[in-house]
């Protein structure tokens, strides 16, 4: 046991976990991802993959190479390549030679892509509709600034 690691969680440290920024972002998208996933299963969305629409997601409309997602998302290039093809079989994306690279392929939304795009959109206005309802339309838009300085490259 010699490593100098006490297994003892303190009060300090158990009340700062309990209530840090990072865990409380987590709960708040695993209950928005649920609200999604709940309203994709009313649509001809119904049998993709939780995941996989995570992964079309991550796309936010843009083509992007193979690499790009996996790395973007932390997957490893094998399970992305699994989302995609999935993704593709559904008919959401599609995949073509990247001609920058021999290797390397570009994901594409297509027409059936963009409707669930569509369906997302309603369902995320809902989600901000209801923060703004929660804090506030000034807090809101205040939040979103905060994100969007924390997603920022760090400046030098």
């Amino acid at each position: 046991m010699g490593n100098g690691l006490s297994t003892v969680i303190d009060k300090k440290d158990n009340a700062f976990l309990e209530q840090n920024i990072k865990g409380m972002m987590m709960t708040l998208i695993a209950r928005w991802n649920a609200e999604m996933d709940d309203a994709r299963a009313k649509t001809e969305f119904a049998d993709v993959r939780p995941a996989d629409i995570r992964l079309f997601a991550q796309l936010r409309g843009r083509t992007l190479k193979l690499s790009e997602i996996h790395r973007e998302m932390g997957f490893s290039r094998q399970a992305a390549q699994q989302a995609v093809d999935r993704l593709v079989d559904h008919g959401m994306v599609a995949v073509t030679a990247d001609p920058s690279s021999k290797r390397d392929k570009r994901v594409s939304i297509t027409e059936k892509g963009q409707r669930w795009r569509t369906i997302a959109a309603e369902q995320i206005r809902q989600i901000e509709a209801d923060i703004g309802a929660a804090i506030g339309a000034e807090d809101a838009e205040a939040l979103r600034g905060y994100l969007a300085r924390l997603i920022s490259p760090k400046r030098s």
